[in-house]
């Protein structure tokens, strides 16, 4: 059992001062242990942070990562992040061989000044120095240093040790010193389990991680981040991009955050006060005269990037949107809020970790957190959730991307920590109507009316949403894979925003759909959802397993088949109830050879214990085995 170490030391022993030539990095000095199963050793990291007054941070950085085969080349970058505010002081790379024979120094002229940003983006004064190395052996080992000054101490560096699988670490080390009258606030995360090493000195702090060995990916693998050690860290008092910020919770972090972070930009001009009063007028309920103004924020409006202000953080005057027609996800969601103002319906600028991964901001430590807007409105029974950068999802939705997580809600009286919206596994539902048809030579003939509702909903939205003709027939190729020689009559989608659903209407025919075994048809009875996925069977698992979301998929099919054939075998009825969810197959005659067929698909959300995974693989490898039942004909 591996243990946390905490020591009080008079010697600051995580700071070196050593340099490239220093180092021995032939790799054959790496541990056995630590090359087994992975890609990649870091063979050091070093992270200090100087926080020498509210208004300067310095932070240097040195590492060395030796790269041990292809799949290890996320690691052949350096980039390092400035603005007009954040400087890099220095910075040196240097590349060596198996042997630790340097091979390559990285000039000044090589390294790319480029914008953190994608295309997507309008204006940005956010950059980064880039280099990227190019291999032509393996193993290599990269190292670089370099060291950042800036005034935006609001944004202090953490430390997270393990960043990826299959990476292992000889030592990793992180320090932060603090001048007196700047108290530094941590939170330590996950460290139970990992040989953490704790050194406290006065207006000093070091932590230092040695000798761990690459965790492996394993299918349903929780999120990295919530078992791997994790150091967040922040100050009481701190600047940001020219404003001075004190707090000491979320409450008062709030506060600063409406206080000085708005400034006036959450104003709108009277000709805009007009327009929006004109579209909700006779209109009194709050719910209803947002849905209208939600609609014309839709209809105006169009997302891009704009990394400007405050680190990013502020947002432009709604003004501007109005004006523009486009702004990020802080622009148009503060423009929303100021149509929504000028209506008199109450709404708040919500800050949010967004991404499939279900990333709360930490209920119990305020800091500068999120990567994403959207907004709150409260009601007497419920809070209402606005995604505003999009302009296909329905009033009120949210999708996988924002869902079921902790936000933090920022009101004239202070931030509140609030919990997003939970899709339960009934709401993420799609239901398939269909009907098909097989002739005597083994062609199917078939119609399907497909309706998705909650995170399945968002699913088929971003899938098909918005795609020509042709791309549609490809993309609806990929969902039928398991029929040949398919061409489609019919394929409509729509977007059905009143109701919160999507719907998809198809019609095809695929010939040699059934196969001929002398005088016998074998015919799939699955033809519209049929569930290949089958989770690896992996030996000595490690780590517990996760069902991130759950759904519920129902299908009614009705069949006919050809009369020239007798019906000599059907599938038995199948029910399978497990902890991890539930599948139903039936299958009942109606008349001759008319039958129908209904399936139930049911996969619950939950993490379970590592000992479960087999029975969860069984469970999934059942739903494929019945997924492909046959009915057996014989030709009369």
């Amino acid at each position: 059992m591996k243990k946390i170490y905490i020591t009080v030391l008079c010697t600051l022993f995580f700071i070196s001062s050593a340099t490239s030539q220093d180092y021995n990095f032939n790799t054959k000095t790496i541990p056995e242990n630590l090359k087994k199963g992975a890609h990649s050793v870091i063979l050091f990291e070093e992270l200090f942070v100087e926080i020498k007054s509210q208004k300067l941070m310095t932070y240097t950085v040195k590492k060395a990562v030796t790269v041990l085969d292809k799949k290890g080349d996320e690691n052949k970058y350096v980039a390092v992040g400035f603005d007009k505010n954040t400087k890099i002081q220095n910075i040196k790379t240097v590349i060596y061989n198996a042997l630790g024979i340097e091979i390559k120094k990285v000039k000044k002229k090589e390294y790319k000044n480029v914008s953190q940003v994608d295309g997507g983006t309008l204006y940005a004064d956010n950059r980064m120095l880039y280099y990227e190395h190019v291999p032509t052996s393996y193993p290599y080992t990269i190292f670089y240093e370099y060291e950042v000054a800036t005034v935006n101490t609001g944004f202090i560096p953490r430390w997270q040790p393990i960043r990826s699988y299959l990476t292992s670490i000889i030592s990793s080390t992180y320090s932060i010193k603090s001048t007196n009258n700047l108290k530094v606030r941590v939170k330590e995360k996950n460290f139970e389990g990992y040989s953490i090493q704790k050194n406290t000195l006065e207006n000093m702090l070091n932590y230092k991680l040695e000798n761990q060995e690459a965790i492996k990916r394993e299918p349903n693998s929780p999120f990295l981040e919530n078992f791997t050690p994790n150091l967040l860290v922040g100050l009481n008092k701190f600047h940001l991009e020219g404003i001075n910020g004190e707090a000491t919770n979320w409450a008062e972090f709030g506060q600063w955050r409406y206080n000085f972070l708005n400034n006036g930009n959450d104003k709108i001009n009277e000709n805009a006060k007009r327009i929006v009063n004109n579209l909700v007028e006779g209109v009194t309920n709050p719910i209803e005269k947002a849905k209208i103004i939600y609609k014309y924020v839709q209809d105006k409006t169009r997302y891009i990037s704009v990394q400007e202000g405050i680190g990013g953080w502020k947002p432009i005057s709604a003004n501007e949107v109005h004006n523009l027609g486009y702004g990020d996800c802080k622009g148009l969601t503060n423009y929303t809020k100021a149509l929504l103002d000028a209506v008199d319906v109450e709404s708040y600028y919500t800050v949010i970790w967004a991404g499939d991964e279900k990333k709360s901001v930490e209920k119990d430590f305020f800091s500068m957190q999120g990567n994403h807007i959207i907004l709150n409105l409260p009601t007497d029974t419920e809070d209402i959730w606005l995604e505003c950068t999009s302009q296909k999802v329905p009033f009120g939705y949210l999708g996988s991307f924002t869902d079921d997580r902790d936000a933090l809600v920022i009101t004239p009286e202070g931030g509140i920590i609030k919990h997003t919206k939970v899709y339960k596994t009934q709401e993420n539902l799609q239901f398939t109507k269909g009907v098909y048809e097989i002739d005597s030579e083994g062609t199917i003939t078939a119609k399907a009316i497909i309706e998705s509702k909650g995170t399945q909903y968002h699913d088929n939205l971003l899938r098909y949403d918005g795609e020509s003709s042709k791309e549609l027939k490809i993309l609806f190729k990929q969902y039928l894979s398991n029929i040949n020689n398919i061409k489609f009559s019919k394929l409509e989608v729509n977007n059905n925003r009143e109701e919160n659903k999507f719907e998809e209407n198809l019609e095809f025919t695929a010939s040699d759909y059934a196969s001929f075994s002398g005088n016998q048809m074998l015919l799939p009875i699955n033809a519209f959802n049929k569930y290949s996925y089958v989770p690896k069977r992996i030996r000595n698992r490690k780590l517990p397993f996760v069902i991130s979301r759950g759904f519920l998929d129902i299908d009614e099919v009705a069949i006919k088949l050809p009369d020239s054939y007798l019906v000599e075998y059907t599938p038995e009825n199948i029910k399978l109830d497990t902890e991890f969810g539930l599948y139903v197959l039936t299958f009942t005659k109606v008349n001759g050879n008319t039958f129908n067929y209904k399936r139930t698909l049911q996969i619950n959300e939950g993490k379970f214990p590592k000992e479960k995974y087999e029975a969860y693989r069984k469970f999934r490898e059942n739903i494929r085995k019945y997924d492909n039942s046959k009915i057996i004909l014989k030709k009369l």
